[in-house]
């Protein structure tokens, strides 16, 4: 007998091809196609509905608050059912004893928790056997985070690694992959990928390479020095020969938009992959906004200065009249076109643009900007809205595109945060496939499951195949819908049905049961 059989859906397996009517039954945590004659202890009328693949988010951040939020409720109500993290150069693993206080007093002004239950993450397998005891709500795969594997090896030196580093590095990232990580993941805009060159990178990459590993990059401008930076990761990949894929593809500043397509073209010709998520807003932490030339001094000595004003001074002259090639949002955005959406100290400027801030305290939007560093000790994350809306048009719409959140986790008693951690994967069917029709659902459940599935290497997930993990979403096409917006980012989806997780009902009428059914996916070459 079937634990469950799901009759009369449209049936999309993943492959690009035509939905079918159909059953879908599921045994012991896996697929079952040939159920002509089965019974079920539950059966599910999906009449009217789509059964598809679990959605896999290509690029998430859950791995950093994962000891916090293992249920991860935000991604499968959506319909996710697998994330990859490490993303950005990122990651809890591994520390070493050497640089520890350097690397907790870093992430703590990220915002980001250390340790599970005070345990040390001393290796990346280490963090998946850790992952693994939390009995998670979606399935995680991992990259190392070349970020976190520089502070272990040289703390937040800014200086050239050397061959004794490059060599610590490379091994770490290669013990790593061999442990069950993906690849490497760098995040160039942020310390200490920022400190990096590209030979670092590249020397370090020459150690996974033949074990089928990816580089996937937060590339180093995402505005002015665009092309060169997807230039520079698609040098690294083939020079190490790995594969590239380049991180949440868009283009940043007004006098960058339409250079995505460039991008794109490049990326087709090596070979490579990007991601994006289905907004013109990007989020990231309000310290990122600093010139790199900044974080040399240290993310603590930096905060801590911000109490002079000759150091202040000498802050708003290089935003201002900058000689570095940054993101640099505050000059692309303005103070109006910066949202907060987290800053524990200062809780009466979440959902505050700066200026809107600035304009509570009787101050100038520079100075409001200095106070919400300063009082919360850097640890403040924002949204920037400083993206086209033909441009993401255009990347989601790429057939060598995959689909990421980008974001971290939604607790119950989080204010704001991005809509994408609510709403990417019902947006893009709602809104891309059902009512302006730029995508058709089977491509756009094809670039949801069955691609990143291709891309990763995930060999039992992706697809409605038999004998593979019972990963699915039952869906409305006529009601899914994102209904979070930037001022109310929270609100739930609709048309989200039934989400299993290795076989096991995870949501239930678009909410969750908190059966926890995940697991950790290590990669094996």
């Amino acid at each position: 007998m079937l634990d469950y059989l799901i009759e009369d859906a449209v049936v999309f397996d993943g492959s690009g091809n035509d939905g079918k009517v159909g059953r879908v039954g599921i045994l012991d945590g896996k697929i079952v196609l040939d159920c002509t004659c089965e019974e079920a202890s539950q059966v599910i009328d999906a009449k009217g509905m789509i059964v598809a693949p679990g959605f896999i988010d290509v690029h998430g951040h859950s791995d950093l608050f994962a000891f916090i939020d293992p249920l991860r409720a935000s991604k499968l109500c959506q319909g996710i059912t697998t994330e990859i993290g490490g993303q950005c150069g990122l990651s809890p693993a591994p520390v070493s004893e050497k640089h520890l206080e350097e690397f907790s007093g870093y992430y703590r002004s990220l915002g980001v928790p250390i340790y599970p239950n005070g345990k040390e993450l001393t290796s990346v397998g280490n963090l998946f056997d850790e992952l693994d005891s939390l009995n998670m709500g979606i399935n995680m795969a991992l990259f190392t985070a070349h970020g976190t594997i520089r502070i272990a090896a040289m703390g937040l030196d800014p200086r050239p690694a050397d061959e004794e580093d490059i060599k610590m590095m490379g091994n770490i990232a290669r013990d790593a992959v061999d442990a069950g990580a993906l690849g490497l993941s760098s995040g160039l805009m942020y310390a200490p990928g920022s400190f990096a060159s590209q030979q670092e990178l590249t020397r370090i990459c020459e150690y996974l390479r033949g074990t089928g590993a990816i580089y996937t990059s937060h590339i180093r401008n995402q505005g002015n020095g665009l092309i060169e930076s997807v230039r520079e990761t698609l040098e690294i990949a083939n020079d190490s020969g790995l594969r590239a894929n380049v991180s949440h593809h868009k283009a940043v500043g007004r006098r960058n938009w339409g250079k995505v397509r460039a991008t794109t073209e490049m990326i087709h010709l090596a070979g490579a992959t990007s991601d994006v998520y289905p907004f013109e807003a990007s989020s990231t932490t309000l310290t990122a906004t600093l010139p790199p030339s900044f974080f040399r001094q240290g993310m603590e000595r930096v905060i801590a200065r911000l109490s002079d004003q000759s150091f202040c001074h000498d802050l708003e002259e290089s935003i201002i009249h900058t000689t570095e090639e940054f993101d640099n949002d505050l000059l692309e955005c303005g103070y109006d076109g910066i949202l907060i959406i987290t800053a524990s100290m200062t809780p009466d400027a979440i959902g505050c643009t700066i200026k809107q801030y600035a304009q509570k305290l009787g101050l100038s939007p520079f100075e409001a900007y200095v106070k919400l560093l300063l009082d919360n000790k850097g640890a403040v994350g924002d949204v920037c809205f400083s993206m086209s809306k033909s441009d993401v048009d255009y990347l989601v719409c790429d057939s060598d595109c995959m689909f990421g959140t980008d974001s971290l986790y939604v607790p119950q008693a989080m204010k704001m945060t991005h809509p994408r951690a609510i709403g990417t994967f019902t947006k893009i069917l709602g809104e891309y496939v059902r009512d302006r029709k730029m995508l058709s659902m089977k491509q756009a459940i094809r670039w949801m499951t069955g691609l990143p599935a291709d891309v990763y290497g995930f060999l039992s997930k992706g697809y409605v195949k038999e004998g593979f993990d019972a990963d699915l979403v039952v869906f409305n096409p006529d009601r899914i819908a994102a209904n979070c917006t930037y001022t109310e980012p929270l609100l739930p989806n609709s048309g989200i049905e039934y989400v299993f997780v290795n076989g096991k009902l995870a949501v239930r009428n678009g909410l969750e049961t908190g059966v926890r059914a995940g697991r950790v996916i290590r990669h094996r070459a």
